[in-house]
């Protein structure tokens, strides 16, 4: 395993534990832990969409498996716009736990993207580690928020049932 793979998927534990931490038992959130995981994930997801996939595209043009986790970041995203709850958290939790082994498995993004040279994957480190924090607007709740948020749970259940799956025989 490279740096690349190492640093991004340790990035992952880092935000499945704050986001554990932000669910209490009895589902009362703690709000810090929550805020950490959102400004986390915003930055890991950007990470993700402005440098591997740009990359990715450039080498392999776009693949099923990028529409995949594109589909799943759109999703997370949404869920991260209102204010957090147990419902919401579960939905992410669920989300993650699949989208997290799509990246970090055999065949999965992290490995195409240590396929390219050691030069390459250094250069793309040091894009990957220039990404900022991403600034974090405040919660919304409305009835279109909801909307969007069924949405784009919706076409990336859909899309990851058919990923998984593969095509018929």
């Amino acid at each position: 395993m490279h740096a690349l793979h190492e640093f991004l998927a340790a990035d992952h534990d880092r935000l499945d534990a704050l986001l554990v931490a932000a669910l209490r038992p009895g589902g009362e959130i703690d709000y810090e832990s929550y805020a950490g995981f959102r400004r986390g994930l915003l930055r890991h997801i950007s990470i993700e969409e402005r440098v591997l996939f740009a990359e990715l595209r450039v080498r392999d043009g776009e693949t099923a498996l990028s529409r995949q986790l594109h589909r799943d970041h759109a999703a997370l995203c949404a869920l991260l716009v209102p204010p957090p709850g147990p419902v919401e958290i579960s939905q992410i939790a669920a989300i993650l736990r699949i989208h997290n082994e799509l990246e970090e498995r055999a065949g999965g993004l992290y490995e195409l993207v240590e396929s390219l040279t050691a030069s390459e994957r250094d250069a793309l480190m040091t894009r990957v580690h220039a990404i900022p924090e991403v600034k974090v607007a405040p919660h919304v709740d409305s009835p279109l928020v909801r909307k969007n948020i069924a949405v784009l749970l919706h076409d990336a259940e859909t899309g990851r049932s058919q990923f998984l799956e593969g095509p018929p025989c």
